[in-house]
C-alpha cells in the first residue's frame, strides 16, 4: 500500500473512533457465502464506496489497529458485496466501517461457528456375517472422538426374535477407548465363555451356534463434542461353531506375488483373528533377513503386505508373534479354553516361508 493511501485510511478510521457519527440507521450486513453483504446503502453511497474501496475498513472487532483486511467490492441486486480476500474464520467477530459522504456507519458481524460434525459408526471387527459363538471381543469404530460414560446405557444386544440378552458385556470403571477415542472395544463377559465353569455352568454361554443377534448402538451415543449419533446403528451377525483350537500358521494360505511387482502377498487365515493383533503381530523378513516395510491390511479373514519397493526375488519368511489371538482367544501358543480339565493344544509352528519368483 502506497504512504499516502496508508494515511487516508489511519485518519478515516481515526475519525470513526473518536468523531460523533452521525446515525447510521438502515444499514444491515449478513453473511453470504465467503462474502459480507451491505444492504441499505444508497445507490450514491455504493458508487462512493466502488469508487473508493478505501472507505471501507474491515478488521476483527476489539482491535486497535488502523490495518484491515483487503476485500474486493461489488455490487449485486441493490447491495453492497464485500469479498475479503482471506478467509473470514468461523466464531470471530469482525467490525464493518464505511466512510460515506453524509454519514458514517459502523456494524459488526459473527461467523457462526461451524457445528461440530455428527458422529457414524463406521466399522465393526470382526466383520464377518457369522462369528465364532465363543469370541471375545468386539471393537466398534466411529468417524468422530466419543465420549466416556455412555456404553453402558446405548449398547445392547438382542437375540434373532428381540429378546434383549442381559448384561453380555463386562461392566468396567474405565470403558475401554483407544487413545483416540474412536475405537471402541465391548469385551464379552468370559464367565460366559468359558466352557462348564461359573456362570457358564450355570446360565450358559452368551452366543448360542445357529443363533441370529442384533448389536445396538442406540442414538443417544454421543461425540466428544456433544454431538449424538442421531438414529440407532445396528450390526447383524450370526453365532458360528465354537473355535478351540491353537492358532497354527500352517494352517493359513500364502498367496505369493511376482517379483519385481507390488502386488501384495497375500495371507487367508484358517479363522477370523483379531484385527489388532493381526496388524501389530505379523511380521515379514526378506531374503536379507530385514523387515519388508509397507502397507498392511487386515480384515481379521486375511492379512496383505503392499511392499514400499517392488517384490526382490527370494525366499521370506512370515513370523507369528506367540501372542497373536483369534477372536476367541486362542493363541500360537494354546487354546484359550478346551474345555474343563483338559489341556489346550499346544503348536509350537510359528513361521512360514514364503518364495518369491
Amino acid at each position: 500500500m502506497v504512504p499516502g493511501l496508508m494515511g487516508v485510511r489511519r485518519a478515516l478510521l481515526a475519525a470513526l473512533i473518536f468523531a460523533a457519527l452521525p446515525a447510521s440507521a438502515g444499514v444491515e450486513v449478513s453473511v453470504s457465502g465467503e462474502h459480507l453483504v451491505v444492504a441499505g446503502l444508497e445507490a450514491q453511497e455504493r458508487a462512493t464506496l466502488l469508487a473508493h474501496p478505501e472507505r471501507l475498513i474491515l478488521r476483527v472487532a476489539g482491535l486497535n489497529s488502523a490495518r484491515g483486511t483487503p476485500v474486493a467490492l461489488s455490487q449485486a441486486e441493490g447491495a453492497l458485496r464485500v469479498l475479503p480476500r482471506f478467509p473470514l474464520r468461523a466464531g470471530t467477530r469482525y467490525a464493518l466501517s464505511l466512510v460515506l459522504p453524509h454519514r458514517a456507519v459502523q456494524r459488526e458481524v459473527t461467523l457462526a461457528s461451524a457445528p461440530d460434525p455428527a458422529p457414524r459408526l463406521t466399522g465393526v471387527a470382526p466383520s464377518q456375517g457369522t462369528i465364532p459363538e465363543n469370541t471375545l471381543r468386539l471393537y466398534l469404530t466411529f468417524s468422530e472422538p466419543m465420549a466416556r460414560g455412555h456404553v453402558r446405557n446405548t449398547v445392547a444386544l438382542y437375540r434373532g426374535d428381540g429378546r434383549r440378552v442381559p448384561n453380555p458385556f463386562l461392566t468396567l470403571a474405565n470403558e475401554l477407548w483407544d487413545p483416540s477415542h474412536t475405537r471402541l472395544t465391548l469385551l464379552f463377559d468370559p464367565g460366559r465363555i468359558k466352557q462348564g465353569v461359573g456362570p457358564n455352568a450355570e446360565v450358559g454361554p452368551l452366543l448360542e451356534q445357529g443363533e441370529t443377534y442384533r448389536l445396538v448402538i442406540a442414538a443417544e451415543m454421543s461425540s466428544a463434542a456433544g454431538q449424538g449419533l442421531g438414529r440407532d446403528a445396528e450390526i447383524v451377525f450370526r453365532a458360528g461353531p465354537p473355535e478351540r483350537r491353537a492358532i497354527s500358521p500352517a494352517a493359513w494360505h500364502v498367496q505369493p506375488p511376482g517379483a519385481g511387482t507390488n502386488t501384495p502377498l497375500t495371507v487367508i487365515f484358517d479363522r477370523i483373528i483379531d484385527t489388532g493383533a493381526g496388524a501389530r503381530l505379523l511380521r515379514l523378513t526378506g531374503p536379507d533377513g530385514t523387515t519388508v516395510r509397507g502397507t498392511v491390511t487386515t480384515d481379521g479373514g486375511g492379512w496383505s503386505l503392499v511392499p514400499s519397493t517392488p517384490w526382490a526375488p527370494g525366499r521370506y519368511m512370515l513370523a507369528a508373534d506367540p501372542q497373536l489371538e483369534d477372536v476367541s482367544g486362542n493363541t500360537v501358543g494354546a487354546a484359550f479354553d478346551a474345555g474343563p480339565g483338559t489341556m489346550g493344544r499346544r503348536d509350537s509352528a510359528a513361521r512360514i516361508a514364503v518364495l518369491i519368483e
